[in-house]
């Protein structure tokens, strides 16, 4: 037993020399022997530690967006008596930025190591390539039960929602984020931002909310909606082409266009007309270096109309239209960039019927002048459809949509289609079963070239679109799904 004791007694002195920093013999073996960092999303990942290179790396998968990454909690281990800091703050309590390299400082008994945590956003997801489903409904994390419209930006590393939350008698117009596209919190905004039919666009390092309009319910501040009701003459009462800006996310900017409807000279005026100019959906884009918006929904007959018939060149504060520019477009045409052109195809040649629907592409240089770069493709006759790039603009996708069966009967398009010149379009194979292709689908795609698709519309009555001046009369959808563009 006496021997046994001093056995115990040695192997335990053994150890607090391997573990202890205070002889200079053993200082090498003193430092971090593990790391957790864990998102602002709640998600923990586990540090790989190069104890000769003194790095930490922490690999994420590539759905991981850098906003996710800017308030994460560090947990460590390390040897006996070391403490472990980051610019001398404690890890404990603390959150930290891991969208760029931070150094871990290990210290002990007056040595120190410094170790260099990276964050790196590259683990494959192989659900990606058929489709990964990201949630069946938004409003199950943090979108409002009563959303009945809503598009979607990606600006900065961040998603943003501007939504319509309406019921036949009030109406909410709110701006959410979310850091991964599926948990969303609501912005606090100075005024009401949107309307139904809002549409995003991020030009010149800012993010712009344009359009959007305001029928259904009365605001929380009291105003009435935006219509006029006079049964086969009911319009829009407009007065203000909506326009907010911000760089941060977090500050709002004014910038709407406000006009006189009865001075004939009026900018607004000539551009609206009693809302020829389409507040509802219209469609803003960047084309070399430039801001562009094409025209949106119209109303005629008390109804919403497919238009799309106009594109207007803007710097901001005044749109020029392109009148050139008018043979090539379409109701609910798909209008993309790609390769440095602009392209436009699909869409239906007034009110959305079996009849109307197009398949001609056109293409355009500098903007102003279009031709027909092919009479059909793959795609066939549709319209409602979203088409994206990929980062280098050099691929484009085309998701959703409608197109009419052998029967006449309206199909949703649940087939998903890859382009590199614009006109030879390929069906993707193997897409998750589970995928039903939308409306008009909100489709953006983050800084690792994944298509994140939003919403859209199930379904819609009659010929002309999804929108309706009460809410009994839309279906829209709440699935979110995640595509890798290769």
């Amino acid at each position: 037993m006496k021997k046994l004791n001093v056995m115990l007694f040695a192997a335990a002195l053994a150890v607090l020399g391997f573990t202890s920093c205070s002889d200079d013999d053993d200082a090498a073996a003193f430092g971090i022997t593990g790391v957790t960092v864990t998102t602002a999303e709640g998600v923990s990942h586990q540090g790989v530690i190069s104890q000769a290179d003194l790095t930490i790396t922490v690999t994420m998968p590539v759905t991981t967006q850098t906003s996710e990454l800017e308030a994460c909690t560090i947990a460590a281990t390390a040897t006996m008596g070391t403490t472990v800091t980051i610019d001398d703050k404690a890890l404990e309590g603390n959150t930290f930025d891991l969208s760029s390299p931070v150094t871990l400082t290990a210290a002990c008994d007056g040595q120190t190591k410094a170790y260099v945590l990276t964050v790196s956003c590259t683990e494959e997801d192989a659900d990606l390539a058929t489709g990964k489903r990201l949630t069946a409904d938004l409003r199950n994390s943090g979108i409002p039960a009563g959303t009945y419209d809503y598009s979607v930006a990606f600006f900065k590393g961040k998603f943003y929602a501007f939504t319509a939350e309406l019921t036949d008698s009030t109406a909410n117009y709110g701006v959410y984020t979310s850091t991964n596209g599926i948990r969303w919190t609501e912005l606090s905004t100075p005024e009401i931002i949107g309307g139904m039919g809002a549409s995003p666009v991020v030009y010149n390092d800012k993010l712009y909310v344009m359009g959007g309009i305001r029928i259904i319910g009365t605001d929380k501040e009291g105003n009435a909606p935006e219509l006029e009701i006079g049964g086969w003459s009911t319009q829009l009462t407009l007065n203000t082409f909506r326009t907010w800006t911000t760089t941060n996310g977090a500050t709002w900017n004014n910038e709407s266009i406000e006009g006189s409807m009865e001075d004939p000279s009026d900018m607004f005026r000539a551009m609206v007309f009693r809302g020829a100019f389409g507040f509802l959906s219209p469609t803003p884009f960047v084309f070399n270096e430039k801001l562009y918006m094409e025209s949106g929904n119209t109303m005629s007959f008390s109804m919403f109309q497919g238009a799309n018939g106009q594109l207007y060149l803007s710097d901001g504060g005044t749109y020029t239209p392109i009148m050139s520019a008018m043979s090539a477009l379409r109701s609910y045409c798909s209008t993309f960039v790609l390769n440095n052109k602009l392209f436009t195809m699909c869409g239906a040649g007034g009110f959305v019927g079996p009849a109307t629907l197009q398949t001609a592409v056109y293409s355009s240089e500098d903007g102003e002048n279009f031709i027909t770069a092919s009479d059909s493709t793959a795609v066939g006759a549709l319209c409602g459809a979203t088409v994206v790039t990929n980062n280098a603009g050099n691929v484009a996708y085309l998701f959703g949509g409608c197109y009419y069966d052998e029967d006449g009967a309206r199909v949703m398009n649940n087939t998903i289609y890859r382009t590199e010149d614009g006109t030879t379009w390929t069906a993707l194979e193997n897409i998750n079963s589970d995928y039903a292709g939308t409306f008009t689908p909100r489709v953006v795609v983050d800084d690792n070239d994944i298509a994140y698709v939003f919403g859209g519309f199930s379904s819609f009555s009659g010929n002309y679109t999804p929108y309706a001046t009460s809410v009994d009369d839309m279906e829209p959808s709440f699935a979110a799904w995640a595509f890798q563009l290769k």
